[in-house]
């Protein structure tokens, strides 16, 4: 009977907390321009980084990758074939996407002496670039673009257009198919969020992100009467528009200026999980909802100590894993890089770490994260060296699963060997090995685990 109790806390314990342990910081760029605001994704093991490199008041947009998990990374090759145009902020810098082996970057150009959405594209995985082309369809100024590539290859375009007058008109969206390396673009058309009542914040970054099923998500900071709070506009799969919009916080966060960032999404399965700043605060805070019932008013604050935290960044697993930039323990105020994980099961921000390791007072910011099977990628901009260079740092996922001797999130006849060779003495891991909990790793712990693997 104890042993089907044992047997039952380890089948239960299959989804428990994951920890992090990060890498020392890597430096990925090494050059005398600022080199600011990363992002990047994962494809078939292949990281591809993007950011802008700044000299003066020019800016050219920059692509690495490496294909051993962060080890090494490809000498820097500029996108950009018209250098010197391009237009960049924080949270809006270019973004990268991947179908296949196609690789896509946006970003905003003024070479018409307007803001407009412009598109480079690499059909060999990044070794060579094709000249950009442009992709928004509006005239005046085109800022804040987002964009991702689904599950066929198609493109989803959202940005913010203004007027002539500088004033936010509409935010757009566009869809483009690919047809043998060539992009058949549909007419933009509106998200209908901008009224007289209100409108997005037209200096806040938005985030888009598709489902499994091709529904579209856009999320935004809001503006009703300087009250900024954070909305959610829905398109479904094969609607003509977006025709279902959502209330995400509810702060009513006075912001009477511009504030700095917009809010963070991201989706796995039928879960969608946000991170945004409220100024009131000075705090960020997290919230998840199931995608078939939107409902966010289960939200918490990532870290309750007496810092400034901004510009929030998630990755939507079993759990949310968010990154963000601190002022706390800093003795100068400059901002710092700090993870953390939201654990669901137990709804408590556990796993907390400063993630920049220069002990100096050095400004870190514009931090972003990416979840790769068991690991945690973080990249951001850092100061150290007098300007700002591409930093990264990797987190290597720790099971906490009672059983999974040799740490591969699985619990199977491999563990079985490896707890054999510790009750040999044969091997020094100890992790995941007393199953019965007595404090002794012996042959009682090997029947456990036995009659575990070959009863589930």
């Amino acid at each position: 009977m104890q042993y089907l109790l044992i047997i039952f806390s380890l089948f239960s314990l299959s989804l428990s907390q994951t920890e992090y342990i990060f890498s020392d910081n890597i430096q990925v760029s090494n050059s005398l321009n600022d080199e600011k605001f990363p992002e990047m994704i994962i494809n078939n093991n292949t990281i591809h980084l993007t950011w802008v490199s700044v000299y003066g008041n020019t800016k050219n947009i920059m692509y690495s990758s490496s294909q051993d998990f962060g080890e090494n990374f490809s000498v820097p090759i500029q996108v950009n074939h018209l250098s010197n145009h391009i237009i960049a902020y924080g949270q809006s810098g270019s973004k990268i996407e991947v179908f296949n082996d196609n690789i896509f970057i946006t970003y905003i150009d003024d070479r018409s002496g307007s803001w407009l959405i412009y598109l480079n594209s690499s059909f060999d995985n990044g070794l060579t670039w094709q000249e950009e082309i442009l992709i928004s369809d509006t005239s005046y100024l085109n800022g804040y673009q987002d964009f991702e590539i689904d599950n066929n290859g198609n493109l989803h375009l959202v940005y913010y257009n203004y007027a002539s007058n500088n004033h936010l008109e509409d935010v757009r969206y566009r869809f483009a198919a690919l047809d043998n390396n060539d992009w058949n673009f549909s007419l933009s058309i509106t998200l209908g969020i901008v009224n007289a009542e209100m409108e997005p914040c037209d200096c806040c970054q938005p985030d888009l992100e598709i489902d499994d099923n091709g529904n579209i998500y856009v999320a935004y900071r809001n503006n009703v009467q300087n009250l900024r709070d954070t909305y959610l506009s829905v398109k479904k799969f094969n609607e003509d528009g977006f025709n279902e919009n959502y209330q995400v916080s509810n702060f009513e966060d006075y912001i009477p200026t511009c504030p700095s960032s917009g809010p963070d999404i991201d989706i796995n399965e039928n879960e969608i999980a946000v991170a945004y700043t409220i100024y009131d605060d000075n705090k960020v805070y997290t919230s998840i909802s199931d995608l078939d019932e939107i409902n966010f008013s289960d939200f918490i604050n990532i870290y309750d100590a007496n810092g400034q935290q901004n510009y929030p960044y998630i990755s939507l697993d079993e759990n949310i894993l968010i990154v963000w930039a601190d002022y706390i323990n800093s003795n100068n105020g400059d901002w710092e890089i700090y993870f953390a994980i939201r654990d669901l099961e137990t709804n408590q921000m556990v796993n907390i770490q400063k993630i920049n390791n220069d002990n100096g007072n050095h400004i870190q910011n514009n931090p972003i994260i990416y979840k790769n099977i068991n690991d945690a990628y973080i990249f951001w901009s850092d100061k150290r060296n007098g300007n700002y260079d591409i930093y990264f740092s990797k987190g290597i996922g720790q099971s906490n699963l009672l059983g999974d001797v040799n740490q591969d999130f699985l619990i199977d006849i491999l563990d079985i060997i490896s707890l054999v060779q510790v009750v040999l003495g044969n091997s020094d891991n100890i992790d995941n090995t007393d199953l019965n909990e007595d404090t002794i790793v012996n042959i009682q712990d090997i029947m456990i685990l036995i009659n575990f693997i070959f009863n589930n």
